[in-house]
């Protein structure tokens, strides 16, 4: 059984999770995110991404030849205003990158990140068992629904810095970057020159749409505390980027601005901010940052602290707040602290009167088949001797009645290798006995005569010990099955009372409470039970599937 709850508690809450009516879908639960220093997902706010290099491209080229440009027309203005000691032209002279930072550097700030609640979650992989529960992987897709106000892509929008650092050299270009040339050049200052080398930066605004996001994300689930205290605990341990995002860059967002960015210029350093935003490197940078945003500590552990929540608002819907128990349920090998934990939630619902699994709840609310009274055929209490003379005593259309005054105590359920083992300890509530009628048919062997009467029959506080086995992926294709069905009568506790015109009361009341008749009488009672075993576990499922269906709607 190791997971196998785990994977059954996920499947169920899974299709919820994913549902826009129900009150566990994903995008409302991370849209209430909120970390201590009020940073949200929706949207979420990020001072600076530095993506640092971008080696792709042709980038640092143009760029550095837009920066010759305006090195050309500041040496012309120099000229023109008489600055002294330059020489007749720049002819000597060109641009490169700078060989000892040759590639422009992406820097983000004031970033927005938009619509991260609009997220669904894929199954439960990789689980494998912790000390104290399991630890596995969800697959979370981002941008997953195009309605309920969510558009199907995330975007990102903010400021940006490119900067390049460009050098002069002396002409021609070489295959390899050459060093600054070593020629001075004094006067260009004034003119926003640097010469031989400067740091320019081109800045503006931008915006990305960004598709194909998902992220993996490893949680721990477990049991925490000790006896009645314990709680299942959820924890987000870490969160990764699992595709390859796709950023698509909005030309029409796009601005840039710059100290070295003129008219003359400003469309080669569009084209190389185009170039560097759209760069592979940029976008695994981007993917980069973007994971680190969301692994970051203070959200991991409000992760965490929603999952629990929502994990608690469901266990809390579906089983109710009763009491738990404090002695663990006995569990058998293999069975480790969460299984324990959630069996004895389940422990604890039975005993809750608010509990859709109250046991006199679940017996009054069947209906197809019926419980309370439960019908059997016929019970045959064999041959015996009336008056001198044998006679046969068949009861037919047999109803028990008084089966909804039942319990099932914690300590009478226990968790075991095929399922759970519990005892169901009937007229404990208000200790009225249960009560059997039938049609008696007493047949005269001799002569074959026959004659009718009725049974009024009461019981003490009898038991049914049960066991059940659980199947299905999920709460809403779970089948209970019923293992074993065991009745235990005390035969001091069982008075068999029969009425046939013509025969007397005080006889029949002798013959048929001896211990072989009553043996007889029990037999039946439990040979019926068990030919109405499949009918049994269907009304257990039916309910248990009803009762988790209407406590998660919400």
């Amino acid at each position: 059984m190791t997971g196998a709850v785990v994977n059954f508690v996920y499947a169920t809450m899974e299709k919820r999770i994913n549902n826009p009516d129900s009150p566990y879908w994903l995008p409302k639960v991370l849209e209430k995110i909120q970390t201590p220093d009020g940073h949200t997902l929706s949207p979420l706010k990020v001072a600076e991404w530095t993506l640092g290099a971008l080696p792709e491209g042709e980038i640092a080229g143009t760029i550095a030849d837009a920066w010759w440009l305006f090195v050309r027309r500041a040496f012309k203005k120099a000229k023109d205003a008489g600055v002294p000691d330059l020489p007749p032209n720049l002819n000597a002279f060109i641009s490169q990158p700078d060989r000892a930072a040759q590639y422009p550097a992406l820097t983000l700030t004031g970033l927005t990140i938009a619509g991260l609640p609009n997220a669904s979650v894929g199954d439960l992989t990789g689980l494998t068992p912790t000390e104290n529960g399991y630890h596995g992987t969800i697959r979370v897709t981002a941008a997953a629904y195009d309605s309920h106000g969510y558009q199907p892509q995330i975007t990102i929008d903010g400021e940006y810095q490119l900067v390049q650092h460009v050098v002069v050299i002396d002409a021609p270009r070489a295959a390899d970057l050459k060093p600054p040339t070593s020629v001075a050049l004094k006067g260009l200052d004034a003119y926003g020159v640097e010469w031989p080398s400067q740091a320019i930066e081109g800045r503006g605004k931008f915006l990305f749409a960004v598709k194909n996001l998902a992220f993996d994300v490893q949680v721990g689930i477990e049991a925490a505390g000790a006896g009645a205290g314990r709680t299942a605990k959820a924890t987000v341990e870490h969160v990764t980027v699992a595709t390859q995002p796709e950023f698509t860059l909005d030309p029409d967002h796009l601005t840039i601005e710059g100290d070295t960015v003129t008219e003359d210029t400003k469309k080669v350093w569009m084209t190389s901010a185009v170039m560097a935003f759209n760069s592979p490197d940029a976008a695994a940078a981007l993917t980069d940052r973007l994971g680190d945003a969301l692994n970051a500590e203070d959200f991991r552990t409000q992760f965490s602290g929603a999952v629990s929540d929502q994990l608690a608002k469901a266990l809390d819907g579906a089983l109710g707040t009763g009491p738990l128990p404090a002695d663990g349920g006995k569990p058998p090998s293999g069975e480790g602290p969460l299984e324990v934990y959630l069996f004895d939630r389940v422990r604890a619902s039975v005993n809750d009167t608010g509990s859709g699994f109250y046991p006199p709840t679940v017996v009054r609310s069947s209906t197809d088949p019926e419980l309370d009274p439960l019908s059997i055929d016929s019970i045959d209490l064999g041959e015996q001797q009336l008056l001198g003379q044998p006679v046969h005593f068949t009861l037919n259309k047999v109803k028990i009645s008084g089966i909804a005054d039942v319990l099932i105590p914690t300590e009478d359920a226990s968790l075991v290798a095929e399922g759970v083992e519990a005892t169901l300890r009937l007229g404990r509530i208000s200790g009225t006995p249960i009560v059997i009628a039938a049609d008696v048919v007493v047949t005269f062997v001799k002569s074959g005569d026959k004659i009718d009467g009725t049974m009024n029959t009461t019981v003490q506080q009898p038991s049914v010990a049960l066991g059940l086995s659980f199947d299905g992926p999920d709460a809403d294709h779970l089948t209970i099955g019923l293992r074993s069905l065991a009745v235990d009568v005390d035969p001091n506790h069982l008075d068999i009372k029969v009425h046939v015109d013509g025969l007397p009361d005080d006889a029949l009341h002798k013959i048929l409470n001896t211990s072989q008749v009553k043996d007889a009488f029990v037999k039946g009672v439990q040979d019926g039970a068990d030919q109405r075993r499949d009918d049994i576990a269907k009304a257990l499922t039916d309910n248990a599937r009803k009762v988790i269906a209407e406590k998660l709607t919400g």
